[in-house]
């Protein structure tokens, strides 16, 4: 009788220290996403706070053909109340559509565009057109060259900063590409690079 007693004696401790350890643990979890969120929502903050302060900041990229190419022109990207409004002025396309991404690099030395790298994406999402939300950074879309080969081009975009914490863009690389933009993996199926520019800071004078 004894021996039973101290049996479920030890028992009961064994599973109160049992359940005394997880409740910490699952406290200790909770504490820790509380954390989390909160950080994630004083970022989010800051990030707002930095692009209301930015709004009409203008950033801009000069287009410069790569090599047997004659793609030119201007990217810009202005800081607006609703994001980054990015407006480009190109010539030089032969007529149809043509790919434009934000590149992960601003290196212009090889004139074939590829001193750019990839596609800017630095949440690693797969690659997509702008109308879905998960998506690379750097996915722009398409613009469309006229007979002459001009295209102007304009689209808002939230899943960047110009130099803010989320995805800045400063620094980074433009391409447009040969030919379409088919939202296919891994980047679109667009072709050759056949004009290149840096993202900077505009002049403001």
């Amino acid at each position: 009788m004894i021996i039973r007693w101290q049996y479920s004696f030890m028992l009961a401790l064994l599973i109160g220290f049992t359940v005394g350890c997880e409740s910490q643990s699952n406290t200790a979890i909770r504490q820790q996403a509380q954390l989390e969120a909160e950080q994630t929502l004083k970022q989010a903050a800051a990030d707002m706070e930095m692009a209301a302060a930015q709004v009409g900041q203008v950033a801009v990229a000069v287009m410069t053909p790569t090599a047997g190419n004659k793609t030119a022109g201007t990217v810009t990207f202005t800081q607006g109340a609703d994001g980054i409004d990015v407006e480009a002025t190109i010539r030089g396309l032969t007529p149809g559509d043509h790919a434009i991404h934000i590149h992960q690099f601003g290196d212009l030395r090889l004139d074939n565009g590829k001193g750019t790298g990839g596609h800017y994406n630095p949440q690693g999402h797969d690659h997509a057109l702008p109308s879905t939300e998960m998506r690379h950074a750097g996915d722009l879309g398409n613009l469309t060259a006229d007979a002459d080969g001009n295209a102007s081009y304009s689209i808002t975009i939230d899943n960047v900063t110009l130099d803010g914490a989320h995805n800045p863009i400063i620094g980074r690389g433009v391409i447009i590409h040969a030919k379409v933009d088919d939202g296919g993996q891994p980047t679109g199926n667009a072709g050759a690079r056949v004009s290149q520019g840096t993202i900077g800071y505009a002049n403001p004078g």
